[in-house]
């Protein structure tokens, strides 16, 4: 075995296969120190009252070219579009369906990127009642089954020293997408006609559980070829994804539950950890999930599950408020990320509606309050934003 084979090998004793990536240091150490000096420069935008919501799409863009690829050349080109984007003052294009091909997401080279970033304005479109201006012609590379599983089975195993790509971060947003769409009747409606809905939803349910998913742990995950050997990984935001938006239960959630409970202290996203402390995103990931198990589980991992959810609220209350009283947003790449994640883990464990406490008892005398104090400081962001409206969305339903 070579020193690159080595590296790829992470220390053993958790559940599933941890990767490490060949490439992905240095990737970081050529061009972190710039990326991060750019999302300052954002951020400060942002807090200003300003949105450069394609500059924003580019950084996140560079972000994953240097985490999963070594394509120097790439992230070389999308930092010095950022930086020239800063100079167009009007970005709206980047909220706006492209007449071309129908996707959002103006800021994205990527197709999977623009695909992503069609989906929430897809979304908003169904609760609106309106139908999109352009059709989705971006859908054109998935819209048989034969395209749809031949581009997912392409995404699941990576041989990262033969390609120089880890397609985990891809594999991530395809599920997520594909089952936001197929899995949503009113949001697969606005396809083009003549586009095998069903069976697209049905080839998307039979990867996620008769290929992607491990029964052994119950988790899906990336997997990886090393010296000819398939590694296959728990990973908890794929996971969250290939479960979230179907109505019926997979299979294996018991053992699901339990490599969950078994992963807390690794970091994300193989653990609940992020640089150390736990961020409402994760916890969101981890409270969907426990949701999702609860029916199924044992009496011991259900007084497991409360004993966690409770220190989770107990924490999110303390670490991810500010003195000021708004969400943290240092692990984001926005405020707006910051508040979703937010709202969206409150509201899943049912701080706010008691119909959502699956789980045992909140006690706060203050979450009236704070569920007051967190729409407003959203009704003074940018109503274009999916992520703003999708958590107004959310302090917005009551019992």
């Amino acid at each position: 075995m070579n020193i690159s084979q080595q590296a790829l090998l992470a220390p053993r004793g958790l559940p599933g296969f941890i990767p490490v990536s060949p490439f992905k240091r240095a990737m970081n150490a050529r061009f972190r120190a710039e990326w991060q000096e750019l999302r300052d420069c954002l951020m400060d935008l942002q807090h200003k009252g300003h949105e450069p919501i394609c500059a924003m799409q580019m950084l996140g863009e560079a972000r994953d070219l240097m985490n999963y690829t070594r394509n120097a050349e790439a992230v070389r080109t999308r930092l010095d579009d950022l930086r020239a984007s800063l100079a167009e003052p009007d970005q709206d294009y980047g909220y706006t369906q492209s007449a071309e091909d129908g996707s959002w997401g103006g800021g994205y080279k990527a197709w999977y990127l623009r695909l992503d970033a069609s989906v929430d304005p897809l979304k908003e479109l169904v609760e609106a009642g309106h139908r999109p201006t352009y059709p989705l012609r971006f859908f054109a590379p998935v819209d048989t089954p034969e395209k749809m599983r031949r581009y997912l089975e392409g995404l699941l195993v990576s041989d990262m020293l033969a390609t120089g790509t880890d397609n985990r971060k891809e594999l991530n947003y395809a599920i997520t997408s594909l089952a936001q769409i197929l899995f949503k009747p009113k949001v697969a409606a606005l396809l083009p006609d003549g586009t095998p809905v069903q069976q697209l939803a049905a080839t998307l349910q039979d990867f996620l559980d008769n290929t992607a998913q491990n029964p052994e742990t119950g988790f899906w995950g990336a997997w990886y070829m090393i010296d000819g050997e398939l590694k296959k990984t728990n990973d908890l935001s794929i996971t969250f994804h290939a479960i979230s938006y179907r109505s019926d239960d997979p299979p294996h959630m018991r053992e699901m539950a339990e490599t969950l409970f078994a992963m807390r202290g690794s970091r994300y996203p193989y653990g609940w950890r992020d640089e150390g402390n736990q961020n409402n995103h994760h916890a969101y990931d981890v409270a969907r999930l426990l949701r999702r198990a609860w029916p199924h589980m044992t009496a011991d991992q259900r007084a497991r599950a409360e004993a966690e959810l409770s220190a989770m609220v107990a924490r999110a209350l303390k670490v991810s408020i500010r003195p000021d009283g708004r969400f943290d947003d240092a692990p984001y790449v926005s405020p707006a990320e910051a508040y979703y994640f937010g709202v969206s883990f409150f509201d899943e464990v049912g701080f706010f509606r008691p119909s959502r406490r699956f789980w045992g008892q909140i006690e706060s005398d203050d979450a009236r309050k704070f569920r007051a104090a967190l729409r407003d400081d959203l009704l003074h962001m940018d109503q274009r934003n999916a992520m703003v409206t999708a958590a107004l969305r959310k302090l917005d339903a009551v019992d």
